[in-house]
């Protein structure tokens, strides 16, 4: 997709963490079969010594990236995981399984000094194996709680030489007598601001798309937008970018305009 974007400015933003919880229906996991998936699927290896078998944890360097699995034997507290499975409209029994896990993995990438994505993608295919534990019910990250089966085909992805940006970024939709929006969650991991686009008169699956497509830009390019720019999908076209707090999360985000005729792009 090519967009135009004008007056960029580029600013270095902290990148991270990179980290999700695997639910789990019992407070146990089956290291040897994540070790045999990480291998047949990614080709990826760790040693006998990289596992504390006494307390489930699990640490590993890929190429000076280190890998992290800890065995949670307690749910996620507070309700937090129940709580954000109610933003996936795509699982609608996703509170429901969120409810019944009795503990998680805390599976989390450290970068070592590498690009955000390359960070993101080891990170992606080390979650992806964990969803093949047998008692897995979810997957909470990005501000939802997803699908194993979902985030398994997201990460294929990876194999086709593309950006997983599924696994990376969750779409969240919604409409109020104002029209239909739409929010980014989980581009701040690298560096960029997350993004809305506010009260469109847009069918939901066209401005999932939109978002989509912004959000493949800004990470395939490694770009940041700013307050003041405007971008397009043409030379001609001139979309605003406002930087403000947010209307549905914490913090600031950026609001980008809507070209009311993306759904004949």
């Amino acid at each position: 997709t090519a967009i135009w974007r004008e007056n960029g400015m580029e600013n270095e933003q902290q990148i991270g963490p990179f980290a999700a919880f695997v639910l789990l229906s019992s407070a146990t996991w089956d290291v040897e079969k994540c070790r045999t998936n990480l291998a047949e699927d990614w080709g990826i290896a760790f040693s006998d010594d990289a596992c504390d078998r006494s307390r489930g944890n699990l640490v590993f360097d890929v190429d000076g990236m280190t890998v992290v699995i800890g065995l949670m034997t307690t749910p996620v507290p507070g309700g937090e995981a129940e709580h954000n499975a109610a933003t996936n409209y795509l699982w609608p029994d996703a509170v429901e399984t969120t409810k019944k896990h009795r503990a998680h993995l805390l599976v989390a990438v450290l970068g070592g000094g590498h690009k955000a994505l390359e960070i993101g993608t080891l990170w992606v295919k080390i979650v992806a194996a964990c969803c093949k534990q047998d008692n897995a019910l979810g997957v909470y990250a990005c501000g939802t709680v997803f699908e194993p089966k979902y985030y398994l085909a997201a990460s294929q992805a990876i194999r086709q030489g593309e950006l997983p940006i599924y696994n990376w970024v969750y779409f969240g939709l919604y409409t109020t007598d104002a029209g239909t929006s739409a929010y980014t969650y989980g581009l701040k991991p690298f560096g960029k601001d997350e993004m809305e686009v506010l009260n469109t008169q847009a069918r939901p699956s066209d401005l999932r798309d939109y978002l989509f497509d912004l959000a493949y830009y800004v990470l395939s390019e490694d770009v940041r937008l700013n307050e003041g720019e405007t971008i397009g999908f043409s030379e001609e076209q001139k979309l605003p970018i406002i930087r403000s707090e947010s209307a549905v999360m914490d913090g600031m985000t950026l609001k980008i305009g809507y070209p009311e005729d993306y759904s004949s792009h």
